[in-house]
C-alpha cells in the first residue's frame, strides 16, 4: 500500500500501490511543479508559457491526455483529466491552461477526414500542440479541394507556440451566410499557425501567461482533410472509437477552465492560512487567525470550494458512467454539466474575491501570490464556457425551450 495525498486538506489517506494509473498520473504531474514554479514568474512577465515548461508538459505525456492512444496519446477519461490540469495548475495557472489547447483539439480531431489526422499528428498526437479560437466566426469560401478562409480571431491562446489553430467559419454565398435549416452552414478549419498574423494584443488583467493573441488571416486554402461541418453529427474515424469521443463536448472544454480556477481558489485560501498565523491588523491585537471574521470567512471559503468542485467532478463522473455503458448523455444532462462547470468557475472567483478581501492590504501588493490569485480568477471566469450568461442556455432546458447555445447538442 502506498500513501497519497487528497486535494482538499493534504492528509494522507491509503490507496493500493499500482491498481490506480489515475494516480500515477497524478503524481507524475505533481513532480512537475519545480520547473514549472522556477518559471512562473518569468511566464508572466514575457506573457507566454516558457518552453521547458511546454517541454515538462509534453515529456510527461500531458498534451495527449485527450488523444488516441494509436496516435501516441494517453486517451484517458475526463475526470482524469481534470485531476491533471488541476494538479498542473496548483503550480501555476498558466500552465494549467497549456493543456487546454492540444487536448481540447485532440479531442475535436475526431471529426476530420482521416488523412488529415495523419497530416496533422504523424502518429504522435502528443508531440503536436494545436490551438483554436472558436468565436467569432470568420469567413470561408468554398472552392474546388477545400475553403478560403479570411479573419481575425481574438483569444488565441498559446499560439506563438502552436503549430496548427482551430477557427470556425460561416460558409458564404456572396455577402451572405449559406443557409441550412438550422441556421447558417458553418466550418472548423485547421490552418497553420505560418499562415497567421499573430497580432500583440494579450495585455490583460490575469491569465497573462497564457499568449492568448488575435490571429489574422486572409483568404488562405484550407484543404477539405483539414475541415469539418460543425453539427452535432458526426462519423468517427479509426483513431477514435473509444468512448472518449462519444463524450459531450461542452464538458471537455469547460473541465480546463474549472481545474484551473478550482486550483486559483485552492491556492489562495491555502495561501491566506499562512499568512493569518502570523498578521496582526492595524488597530488589532490580536492575529488574523485570532479573529471571527477571518474564522467565519475561511469556513464559508472551504465550504463554497468543496462543494462546487464536488458538484463539477459528480457531473463528470455520472456522464461517462453512461458514456461507457452506451446510455445517451440527455440534453438535460448536458445542461447539468454546462451548469456544473459554470457553477465551479464562478465560485472559485467568489472564494478568491473573499479570501482578497479577507487579507487586507497584503493581498493587494504584486508581491503577494494572493494578488496574482484573485486576477487570474477574474480574467479566467469571462471564458466562454465559464461565463454566467450560460446559464440562461441550461435553463432553457430545465424549463422545456430549445437552449440558444448550439453546442449544447454536440
Amino acid at each position: 500500500m502506498t500513501a497519497i495525498q487528497t486535494p482538499v486538506t493534504g492528509a494522507p489517506v491509503v490507496a493500493p500501490a499500482r491498481d490506480r494509473p489515475t494516480d500515477d498520473l497524478i503524481e507524475r504531474a505533481r513532480r512537475l511543479a519545480p520547473v514549472i514554479r522556477e518559471h512562473a514568474e518569468g511566464m508572466e512577465k514575457q506573457r507566454r508559457v516558457a518552453k521547458p515548461v511546454f517541454e515538462a508538459l509534453a515529456n510527461a505525456g500531458f498534451q495527449g491526455l485527450f488523444a488516441p492512444r494509436s496516435l501516441g496519446g494517453l486517451e484517458v477519461d475526463p475526470l482524469t483529466a481534470f485531476r491533471v490540469v488541476e494538479e498542473v495548475a496548483r503550480a501555476d495557472s498558466a500552465a494549467g491552461w497549456a493543456l487546454q489547447s492540444g487536448n481540447v483539439n485532440a479531442w475535436w480531431s475526431a471529426r476530420f477526414h482521416e488523412d488529415g489526422v495523419e497530416e496533422v499528428y504523424h502518429g504522435n498526437a502528443n508531440g503536436v500542440l494545436v490551438g483554436a479560437a472558436f468565436h467569432p466566426p470568420q469567413q470561408a469560401v468554398e472552392v474546388e479541394g477545400g475553403y478560403r478562409l479570411t479573419g481575425r480571431v481574438p483569444l488565441a491562446s498559446m499560439i506563438s507556440d502552436t503549430k496548427w489553430m482551430l477557427f470556425s467559419a460561416f460558409i458564404m454565398d456572396g455577402n451572405q451566410p449559406r443557409m441550412t435549416e438550422f441556421g447558417p452552414a458553418m466550418i472548423a478549419a485547421l490552418l497553420s499557425t505560418s499562415e497567421l498574423e499573430i497580432l500583440d494584443t494579450w495585455h490583460s488583467l490575469g491569465m497573462r501567461g497564457t499568449d492568448s493573441a488575435d490571429a489574422a488571416f486572409k483568404d488562405v486554402f484550407v484543404p477539405s482533410r483539414r475541415a469539418f461541418a460543425v453539427t452535432p453529427e458526426f462519423q468517427r474515424g479509426k483513431h477514435f472509437q473509444g468512448p472518449l469521443y462519444r463524450f459531450p463536448a461542452v464538458p471537455i472544454i469547460s473541465l480546463f477552465s474549472a481545474a484551473v480556477l478550482l486550483s486559483t481558489a485552492r491556492n489562495a485560501i491555502d495561501e491566506f492560512l499562512k499568512l493569518a498565523q502570523g498578521k496582526v491588523p492595524m488597530g488589532s491585537q490580536k492575529t488574523v487567525r485570532d479573529r471571527g471574521v477571518a474564522q467565519a470567512g475561511v469556513a464559508t471559503a472551504e465550504a463554497k470550494w468543496r462543494s462546487a468542485r464536488a458538484f463539477f467532478t459528480q457531473s463528470l463522473e455520472h456522464a461517462w458512467s453512461r458514456t461507457i455503458a452506451g446510455e445517451p448523455n440527455t440534453l438535460e444532462h448536458r445542461a447539468e454539466l454546462l451548469i456544473a462547470g459554470v457553477h465551479a468557475a464562478s465560485t472559485s472567483a467568489e472564494v478568491t474575491d473573499l479570501i482578497q478581501r479577507l487579507s487586507g492590504t497584503t493581498g493587494i501588493y504584486v508581491r503577494s501570490p494572493i494578488e496574482r490569485y484573485f486576477r487570474d480568477a477574474h480574467t479566467l471566469r469571462n471564458h466562454g464556457f465559464a461565463s454566467e450568461n450560460k446559464l440562461e442556455s441550461a435553463g432553457q432546458i430545465f424549463l422545456g425551450l430549445p437552449p440558444d447555445f448550439p453546442l449544447l447538442a454536440f
